[in-house]
């Protein structure tokens, strides 16, 4: 099972497709520990001698032998015992080593040369193996906080100018026109996507709950904007449009 990622590099945006840290392996991918035995020219595998029938052809000692003759040597239980340890084993090492692949993977985390946007990159990849998040959102908010990171500005930094521009606590003197743009570039980007997945996810009926909740009550606008800019940023802990909207609902006693 693989996730797509949310990539972002020095060189600009690269597609990758990495194991899910929630997949699981399929009986395709390791050893699964048993003892391998031929029946009727196909092989199969056992777990116990109470598994093995008289004709089965078993590998004993570097020989080939029917189950019966292991049997009569007196060799078949130690020859299945040992066997079957050794592929016990073997899986464990594989799965050891698909655990540590797995962990550097998640440690890994993106490396962009701006800690604040490799925060960003790091927590919308973690939506993503939540699924809590699609692949076209989260590449929307990359795109939107990728310009601020080339402008050299913290995630906190901008969304303060912005709030003040917005209320009129920062004069629109004393932010050139080009940042301007970008700043309405971003919040456009930020506000088409979050309307978007939470239409998505909650509905229409849900959706017009929430969107009546904030032109009604100043306090639910203020929060359901800050969970939108947190849901971009990578910084929403998992929580979804529809436990937040819930949230919502019960501190309004809906």
């Amino acid at each position: 099972m693989t996730v797509e990622r949310v990539t972002f590099g020095r060189d600009g945006p690269i597609e990758q497709s990495m194991p899910s840290s929630k997949a699981y392996a399929s009986s395709s991918d390791y050893s699964n520990g048993g003892v391998t035995v031929r029946t009727g020219g196909f092989n199969r595998e056992v777990h116990s001698t109470n598994d093995l029938n008289d004709n089965d052809l078993m590998t004993v000692d570097g020989m080939e032998l029917t189950v019966a003759q292991a049997r009569q040597l007196g060799l078949l239980n130690t020859a299945f015992d040992e066997q079957l340890s050794f592929g016990a084993a073997q899986r464990a090492a594989q799965e050891h080593g698909a655990a540590q692949e797995r962990a550097a993977e998640q440690t890994q985390g993106s490396n962009t040369g701006n800690a604040d946007f490799d925060s960003v990159v790091d927590g919308l990849n973690t939506s993503l193996d939540d699924g809590v998040m699609e692949l076209g959102e989260a590449q929307e908010y990359e795109t939107a906080f990728g310009q601020l990171a080339m402008s050299g500005m913290t995630i906190d930094q901008a969304a303060e100018t912005m709030r003040g521009l917005a209320d009129g606590s920062v004069s629109e003197l004393d932010v050139d026109g080009d940042t301007r743009a970008m700043f309405e570039n971003v919040q456009s980007t930020i506000t088409k996507a979050a309307t978007q997945s939470a239409m998505q996810e909650l509905g229409q009926d849900g959706f017009d709950f929430l969107t009546q909740a904030s032109a009604t009550n100043p306090g639910v606008d203020r929060v359901v904007r800050q969970f939108a800019v947190d849901r971009a940023a990578g910084r929403a802990d998992g929580i979804t449009w529809a436990e937040f909207a819930q949230h919502i609902r019960e501190q309004l006693g809906h």
